[in-house]
């Protein structure tokens, strides 16, 4: 009853989600895993400078991520978000989703946790289509942690992989819930300050 209970939760969450996007998803991922039948939720931001050249032209991108425990080492997770101008005259819109199945490989509390992941999504993140994996990796004796998931999208001209890396503090606020630190940059070039706050049941 209690798994029902859950599952039906979930799925009234997945609409509002839908309803949001991203231009530059931030990862708001470590190698924590959710457990086996429990769901988390997390709403964040990311502020990003997307101007071009010396002009600086800042934008938030609001985001929500689902993660739902297939067990206690195979997490499914979705990801979307928008993306907001700050600037006038920027119209915010509905740009994309992405989906992933995370691994643990490691997960010792007081060492470190490592998960491996593979995705794929469409919006203006992955110009269209595109499929990720991911290394996820998090040092337990300090709330830090590091991720890194190589991009390739399938819009575009030609074959490019991008290099999509995060490091940050995820801090505890409870058993269920967190704080989401970080910083994210696509091949050194684009950088995200996120902001998110994760809570699991």
């Amino acid at each position: 009853m209690k798994r029902r209970f859950r599952i039906l939760v979930a799925v009234g969450l997945v609409v509002p989600v839908l309803l949001l996007s991203g231009c530059l998803f931030n990862m708001f991922q470590t190698a924590k895993m959710v457990k086996s039948g429990d769901i988390s939720v997390l709403i964040g931001s990311g502020l990003m400078d997307v101007g071009i050249d010396e002009s600086s032209a800042w934008a938030l991108t609001p985001q929500a991520r689902l993660a739902f425990g297939l067990s206690d080492n195979i997490n499914l997770g979705l990801h979307t978000g928008a993306f907001m101008s700050l600037s006038a005259g920027g119209d915010p819109g509905w740009l994309g989703i992405a989906g992933d199945l995370k691994f643990s490989i490691i997960d010792n509390p007081e060492s470190i946790s490592l998960a491996l992941g593979v995705g794929g999504g469409y919006g203006i993140h992955f110009i269209s289509w595109g499929v990720f994996g991911g290394i996820y990796f998090d040092l337990n004796v300090f709330p830090l942690f590091f991720a890194y998931q190589p991009t390739i999208p399938f819009g575009g001209d030609g074959f490019a992989v991008w290099h999509d890396v995060a490091a940050g503090m995820a801090l505890n606020l409870s058993e269920k819930a967190r704080l989401i630190i970080q910083v994210d940059t696509r091949n050194l070039a684009l950088f995200s300050y996120g902001l998110g706050f994760e809570i699991s049941f």
